[in-house]
């Protein structure tokens, strides 16, 4: 009885940490927005190898443009940490690890085409899942 208490915590705790489809419906309009734009377009397998298109600036300049969506980095690209902290929140199960995960993925990189592949990056790499799912 006890290890079914166990498991119904760690589920109760899974499905808390799931981004509600509101937020899923946004950031697929935000990505196919970035995608109807030719000055914005990335190639999808460009897109879902994001590790290996760090320094693309095609992919920078898509990322860019998820991220200024997403409300992630303001218009001159500067990152909103509060927004992050809010939308890591909104998907982490265990709150203590909140302000690690934002520290970690909240890193000003280079520039800010840079600076959103590697934060979108850190996301997938973390688990964080504030993700529409390609």
């Amino acid at each position: 009885m006890k290890a079914f208490a166990v498991v119904l915590c760690a589920v109760f705790a899974v499905a808390l940490a799931q981004l509600p489809d509101s937020e899923r419906i946004h950031l697929k309009q935000v990505h196919d927005s970035c995608q109807a734009d030719p000055k914005t377009y990335a190639d999808e397998s460009r897109l879902k190898q994001l590790n290996k298109y760090i320094d693309d600036n095609v992919v920078g300049t898509h990322m860019l443009c998820m991220s200024r969506k997403a409300g992630l980095q303001k218009a001159n690209g500067d990152l909103d940490v509060a927004v992050i902290r809010q939308k890591i929140d909104l998907v982490t199960a265990d709150k203590s690890k909140v302000d690690g995960l934002v520290k970690k993925c909240a890193v000003v990189d280079g520039n800010p085409k840079r600076t959103a592949n590697l934060l979108w990056l850190c996301f997938v790499q973390n688990n964080i899942d504030y993700l529409h799912r390609l």
